[in-house]
């Protein structure tokens, strides 16, 4: 026995499947200077970890860098 084929969804139904896209913060490493953007996923994951660990203080977590391979990046304020 055969499946039906389902109907194809109408592509203004396919823009967002999962919702918004992620919010992005600024992040700066003060040792060597590197900036990226990092996704609050990232984020969330360090908040997760560091309380695990017990060391959450609360606000931004502080990042690893990928330029000078330290726990240095820190979160910058952006102005609206």
């Amino acid at each position: 026995m055969r499946r039906k084929r389902h109907a194809p969804l109408p592509p203004d139904t396919l823009d967002e499947p999962f919702g918004p896209p992620p919010e992005e913060y600024l992040y700066r490493c003060p040792a060597c200077g590197e900036e990226m953007l990092v996704n609050e996923a990232i984020i969330d994951v360090a908040v997760g970890a560091t309380q695990f660990r017990g060391e959450y203080t609360g606000g931004m977590p502080t990042l690893g860098c990928p330029g000078c391979n330290g726990e240095t990046m820190v979160y910058i304020e952006q102005e609206p």
